[in-house]
């Protein structure tokens, strides 16, 4: 095998940890706040804090990387986000538990606004076909996360689902140093951040990108846990839905990348977004045995769907200038404003049921709907 080929998948598993090391907690929620002697409610709260931590983050991370190099800051991120994990096996109250999600938040974050650019840096004669790979190998690593972590937990202790993850991450961070690239002259940008807002239609695009952020985090965290405790299901059955709504993730974000090239960025966005509300209201009102697999396949298509479809949409509005601004603050609308979802739909579930909060989600999907339209309306490619 080519050395590119293998740098190119050793940086699709560092993409891959980078999320798996914050995949551990759906399938393992329960059995975590019952061992903190928790609620969902204090673990929503948590999770709110560390996504807008790593979300945050991804505003330092662009200029740090144009200051000392995307690959150094890319092994920082996953090494040290790793390293963290091992604050764990210590966390014998929620206190420390919430300190080890902070800590590590706070060092992964660093990663995703430096990859795109370490790619283009690394591969530049294929930096497109670089960054599908790179994007689709990240995810399927993240199918096994859930399942994986799941079953480490039950067989070990939860503590150990984490720091396995987090080894392995500290082990890719030294692994990426056998890559070569010429970073080229580093430049400190000046660029305010938020400027880029005022080119037309982008801001409908930050408006959307913020609600979905805030509809995948609250599925992403709660799902196995709404699958356990409201419709049944053992915790491995609900680790393994939970990995197939990623991998049916990984078909859907090659299918909306190819489709917002022949058909249009604002057809396959409103194709996406309409899945996403169909999914939801077809896992409330179906017997389970069918809503299930059903949502598991055409919202894993539909939400993962929609990400190269408003990454290509951003990629056109944007001033060339002001790209990686852009990503930054779509990155932090996202993973970061949208985890304030995790705080709600925790205390939705302790006061009334998760079914309650599954149901606000499917009526924040069809706010998305009618925003996918909006989009669709206006904004000409």
């Amino acid at each position: 095998m080519k050395k590119n080929t293998i740098d190119l998948l050793l940086l699709g598993v560092a993409h891959s940890l980078n999320h798996s090391l914050f995949l551990v907690l759906p399938p393992l929620m329960t059995t975590i706040a019952d061992d903190l002697n928790t609620s969902f409610a204090t673990i929503g709260i948590i999770s709110t804090i560390t996504f807008l931590t790593y979300g945050t983050g991804a505003l330092i991370g662009g200029p740090l990387s144009d200051r000392i190099g995307s690959l150094k800051v890319a092994q920082i991120s996953i090494g040290l986000g790793g390293l963290m994990s091992l604050v764990f096996l210590l966390a014998n109250n929620v206190y420390i538990f919430g300190v080890g999600m902070f800590l590590m938040a706070l060092w992964a974050s660093f990663y995703h606004p430096t990859a795109n650019g370490l790619i283009a840096k690394a591969f530049p004669e294929n930096t497109g076909g670089s960054m599908g790979i790179h994007n689709a190998a990240g995810n399927f690593g993240q199918v096994f996360t859930p399942t994986i972590a799941f079953f480490l937990g039950i067989r070990f202790s939860w503590r150990i689902s984490f720091v396995v993850f987090g080894l392995m991450s500290v082990l890719t961070a030294v692994l990426l140093d056998r890559i070569e690239v010429n970073e080229g002259h580093m430049e400190r940008n000046t660029t305010g951040y938020l400027e880029f807002i005022k080119t037309p239609g982008l801001g409908i695009v930050l408006i959307y990108n913020i609600l979905v952020g805030s509809l995948f985090r609250s599925v992403d965290l709660f799902f196995p846990s709404f699958l356990s405790t409201d419709k049944l299901y053992t915790g491995g059955l609900a680790a393994i839905a939970n990995s197939m709504i990623l991998f049916f993730g990984v078909l859907g974000q090659l299918a909306g990348g190819r489709g917002s090239d022949k058909f249009g960025s604002q057809k396959v966005l409103l194709l996406a977004t309409t899945g996403m509300v169909v999914s939801l209201v077809l896992l409330m009102v179906l017997p389970t045995n069918i809503a299930v697999p059903i949502f598991v396949f055409l919202y894993g298509v539909s939400m993962f769907g929609h990400q190269p479809t408003v990454t290509n949409l951003v990629s056109k509005l944007s001033p060339r200038n002001m790209m990686g601004l852009a990503y930054g603050v779509m990155f932090f609308s996202a993973f970061g404003v949208g985890s304030i979802s995790t705080s709600i739909t925790g205390w939705l579930a302790d006061q009334y049921s998760l079914t309650a909060a599954f149901w606000v989600n499917t009526g924040v999907s069809m706010v998305l709907l009618l925003i996918s339209f909006v989009i669709y309306m206006r904004i000409k490619e």
